[in-house]
């Protein structure tokens, strides 16, 4: 009976070591999670990936854990300061280094804080009494091995998981509706860009919607990200101001927003173009006071959304709080950011 008490406390803790460890490497990796929501099932990102590529993109921390056998964990707990890897990095390229020599290669502030480090790689880096100086043990070489394969794996996953939100966006269809939370201006023009171009593609008329301040630099980027000269001359790609387009005279009225939306559809469907394909920036709204026109905007658009148009509202993730926010994906079929892409449960 003791025994078999002992075996489900000794499971037990293996569990609680496997789950700190896994939290550990997150913390030290710096890995984004992400938030459980009710109403959305996480959907498969990329539509061309096997599973091995699949568990790197959404398990990320696992991938370290398994880069690092159990007789390595302690080496990975002695290398989880940016210090420690800095003193390998050194002692790798320099072959052999006295303590003041890494102390005024290395801003520690205090010699007593590198001596700290210095100890808590006692088993990678060995003092040389005769020459006074440090040098990479053994293990040493194999913790610098490691903290490359961290971060080329580290780095993959990063390019992974943008090329899977490209993949994901250029799969949208007309009839839907997206919403992007972006946090720089080139995580933005990566997906809006990629998006529009498949429209063109697929023979739909592209509109990119900015604000007025940005009309020029986002033509330039336009070229940049591969639209054409003869795209934009012929009609089939077109950059509009926001305030112009969603705040007339002051005013944000969702009808009539819409209204407008119609017409270019009709127009560009005249012209023999298949459909709309839009990517729109409304942070125009907030900038006028208008949170609770956009709002309604929304609600009323995701309500009777066209069927020939396919769009992807993009909001900088720090002008909404979480009110806004949940109304938001409630009013969009799709949400895209830099950690993850959901899908709305349509069967909820």
């Amino acid at each position: 009976m003791s025994g078999r008490l002992n075996c489900k406390r000794s499971g037990q803790e293996s569990c609680h070591t496997k789950a700190a460890e896994r939290a550990s490497i997150q913390r030290i990796w710096a890995f984004p999670t992400a938030p459980a929501h009710a109403n959305w099932f996480r959907c498969s990102e990329l539509h061309s990936i096997d599973n091995r590529q699949y568990s790197l993109l959404h398990h990320p921390a696992r991938m370290m854990c398994e880069l690092v056998s159990e007789n390595n964990w302690k080496l990975l707990q002695a290398i989880n300061h940016p210090i420690r890897r800095e003193i390998l990095e050194l002692l790798k390229g320099k072959k052999a280094l006295s303590f003041n020599e890494l102390s005024r290669c290395i801003a520690v502030g205090n010699h007593g804080r590198l001596g700290f480090h210095l100890r808590a790689l006692a088993e990678l880096v060995e003092h040389e009494s005769s020459t006074n100086k440090y040098r990479l043990s053994d293990a040493g070489w194999m913790a610098v091995g490691l903290i490359k394969d961290v971060q080329f794996v580290v780095e993959r996953i990063k390019q992974g998981k943008l090329g899977a939100k490209i993949n994901y966006v250029r799969n949208l269809v007309l009839g839907d509706h997206s919403l992007l939370l972006f946090d720089t201006e080139v995580f933005k023009r990566e997906i809006s860009f990629s998006f529009l171009k498949e429209g063109l593609a697929k023979h739909q008329a592209a509109f990119y919607i900015v604000s007025e301040s940005k009309l020029d630099l986002e033509n330039r980027q336009a070229e940049k990200y591969g639209i054409s000269f003869n795209q934009i001359h012929r009609g089939a790609f077109t950059i509009l101001s926001s305030e112009e387009l969603y705040l007339r005279k002051g005013k944000a009225q969702a009808k009539i927003i819409i209204a407008n939306w119609l017409a270019l559809l009709k127009e560009k469907q005249t012209a023999g173009f298949e459909g709309l394909c839009v990517a729109s920036e409304l942070n125009s709204f907030f900038e006028n006071a208008k949170s609770k026109e956009l709002l309604t905007y929304e609600r009323v658009l995701a309500q009777q959304f066209p069927p020939n148009v396919c769009a992807i509202c993009l909001y900088r993730t720090h002008t909404l709080d979480e009110k806004q926010l949940v109304q938001l994906t409630k009013s969009h079929d799709h949400l895209i950011t830099r950690q993850f892409v959901w899908k709305k449960n349509t069967r909820a």
